[in-house]
């Protein structure tokens, strides 16, 4: 029964939007021609319309097991068996790419339809048809919002023990999350907050409001950047981090896991010391060469 009932909605979901689309032109008896070809015409309309809608109703078998948590990833455990269904019929939306494009063109449709999937905050912000959004009920989205082309907002990942660890995430209104940008699970990016172009954050990272993160930087699970606080493209924020607000992170800064930077002196104190050591490690090697070079000529 738990493998075949995930096969049975989706069955339901394909045959019962083809027949709600279809029935008006196989039953309709006249000699009218405009009016045939109107009914004909509103026969894509109606699929269109009713293949979400469709979808959104039959998710609500499934949207129990969209909670927080680590589970199993076995068919037979409750949870879980009820995500499988969910998935199931949210990707059925999110690959139709043709159908899921208009979803999100018509802001009413899109309201309909994130409803039905159990979103429950605004659906005032833009989102792509390639940005990949998941367990809905999870997600917290604030007005004026831009998810980007090819970002993730993974509520879930899976992990090599067999389990999956499942997170609600929450975006302030007016954030923005960059194009091919990763967003982990218990993420919370505040308002008016900017995470750029092709970076990462890890497990319950929590970006301040007014905060911007510059492009292809890795904050890592835990950390907190403060409000208004700068960090530089192609830094490194380490494990458990406190980043205090108003401060300039250079680029290609590595703090270390554990760090507390509460002022921008202990900010400036960090990177001449990184400085320091990297222009000794620089002499060491260069040296090191010099004399290489002596003893082979």
């Amino acid at each position: 029964m738990p493998n075949l009932l995930p096969s049975v909605l989706i069955g339901i979901l394909w045959i019962a939007t083809s027949a709600i689309s279809f029935f008006p032109a196989v039953y309709l008896e006249t000699d009218i021609k405009w009016l045939k070809l109107a009914v004909l015409t509103s026969v894509p309309i109606m699929f269109l319309v009713t293949f979400p809608v469709m979808a959104g109703l039959l998710s609500w078998f499934g949207q129990k097991g969209i909670v927080r948590g680590s589970f199993p990833r076995e068919l037979m455990h409750p949870v879980y068996f009820y995500r499988r269904i969910y998935g199931l019929l949210w990707t059925q939306l999110y690959y139709f790419k043709p159908i899921y494009t208009v979803v999100l063109a018509i802001p009413v449709l899109k309201k309909v339809v994130l409803r039905l999937f159990g979103y429950k905050y605004s659906t005032n912000f833009v989102v792509y048809p390639d940005t990949w959004i998941r367990d809905l009920p999870l997600l917290e989205i604030g007005a004026g919002a831009y998810l980007s082309n090819r970002a993730t907002l993974g509520s879930n990942i899976c992990l090599q023990d067999g389990s999956i660890l499942v997170d609600k995430i929450r975006i302030g209104e007016k954030a923005l999350i960059g194009h091919l940008c990763i967003v982990g699970p218990g993420c919370k990016i505040e308002s008016g907050a900017e995470l750029g172009v092709h970076s990462a954050l890890g497990i319950r990272v929590n970006l301040k409001s007014g905060s911007s993160v510059k492009p292809e930087c890795g904050i890592n699970h835990g950390s907190v950047i403060g409000e208004n606080t700068s960090v530089g493209s192609r830094s490194h924020i380490g494990m458990r981090c406190i980043v205090g607000p108003n401060l300039k992170i250079p680029a290609g800064a590595n703090i270390p896991n554990g760090s507390i930077l509460q002022f921008q002196r202990d900010v400036d104190d960090y990177y001449h010391s990184e400085t320091k050591k990297l222009k000794e490690t620089v002499a060491t090697v260069s040296e090191l060469i010099a004399r290489y070079d002596e003893h082979v000529s």
